[in-house]
């Protein structure tokens, strides 16, 4: 069931779904303009109300976009959440540099890491002009950590800069008003747990590591509860392998996914199936059965699941398929 929940700590109210704004930023395939303002109307005609994007996808494609389709919606009536951390720089007549084959057909920029004072203040100011939108009301620090720098003296230099000055930067963006909240966002806990020793951010957004293939976070979250942290969970699907429902094409964690995987979800999807439950469903639902976790977030790369994943979110689910996902250890 969508609902409406509150970041405590920032007093702002947010929808329990969120639009994961990367597959229209071409995200694995290549949409159209008219594709992917298409399906940023229906999800706006069904009823999605908050909605996330970021730099990197697509190079700023994924904001441009999302901006356009978003012209339509009074302001006051959404929320709205980008990222820093990745400035975009002119590519000029060269190959990308990080994006390889996840986005196709991006804009001509190359990312450029920064999480000092100065890069949050410019990609603030960039985003805000690639959405055309007066204010953006969370605002994440993307990929820091060591999944995304692995375990190397430039990751640590990447999150000294984000200590020394970032954070003092997202502090005064929230304290005039420019934003509401912010906080990381990132596939990996340790860093998000590293993070609240050092600033005070108010959501963190944790993607791939909460799910029901994963549900083992108790250390994390009884951080984020004792530091009065909330928490969107993005990528549900584990990028795609929970949504499937039988089909052979799919991903997991941006990949081919692994037989054990593929068994698992086989006996999820069984279960789902006795109580009448798209896997879908009990996918985006089961987040935010977590008192900590106020929103989820995921893809929408077409009309049809803008549609779909809004009916799953929506869609009463009976207390008897949580019982029984919990006898094989999904709770």
């Amino acid at each position: 069931m969508i609902r409406v929940n509150v970041i405590k700590s920032a007093g702002l109210a947010i929808p329990s779904l969120t639009f994961g704004g990367a597959s229209i930023g071409n995200l694995f395939r290549e949409l159209t303009n008219t594709e992917a303002l298409s399906v940023v109307e229906k999800a706006i005609e069904v009823g999605w109300r908050s909605f996330d994007t970021a730099p990197h996808y697509g190079s700023g494609l994924s904001e441009l976009r999302l901006g356009l389709g978003l012209r339509g919606l009074d302001r006051q009536d959404y929320v709205l959440s980008t990222k820093v951390g990745r400035l975009l720089v002119s590519r000029k007549d060269q190959p990308g540099v990080e994006a390889g084959d996840f986005f196709y057909n991006e804009n001509p920029f190359n990312r450029k890491y920064d999480y000092s004072y100065d890069g949050i203040m410019r990609s603030y100011e960039d985003s805000i002009q690639r959405l055309g939108a007066r204010r953006i009301d969370i605002l994440y620090v993307h990929d820091v950590g060591t999944y995304t720098h692995g375990k190397t003296e430039v990751e640590r230099a990447h999150f000294k800069a984000l200590c020394d000055s970032g954070f003092k930067a997202l502090d005064e963006l929230k304290a005039a008003g420019e934003i509401k909240a912010w906080g990381v966002g990132a596939n990996e806990e340790e860093i998000l747990m590293e993070v609240m020793d050092h600033g005070k951010p108010d959501i963190f957004m944790f993607a791939n590591r909460y799910n029901l293939l994963e549900t083992k976070r108790e250390a994390f979250f009884s951080k984020c509860l004792a530091h009065n942290v909330s928490v969107s969970v993005a990528a549900p699907f584990a990028t795609g392998v929970l949504a499937a429902s039988g089909k052979k094409k799919t991903t997991y964690e941006y990949g081919q996914v692994p037989a054990e995987v593929l068994a698992k979800v086989a006996q999820i999807n069984d279960i789902c199936r006795a109580h009448d439950v798209p896997i879908g469903a009990a996918a985006l639902q089961f987040p935010l059965r977590n008192p900590s976790v106020v929103t989820v977030a995921c893809g929408v790369k077409s009309i049809e699941q803008a549609v779909s994943n809004f009916e799953w979110a929506a869609l009463d689910i009976p207390e008897s398929l949580w019982t029984e996902l919990a006898r094989i250890g999904i709770e």
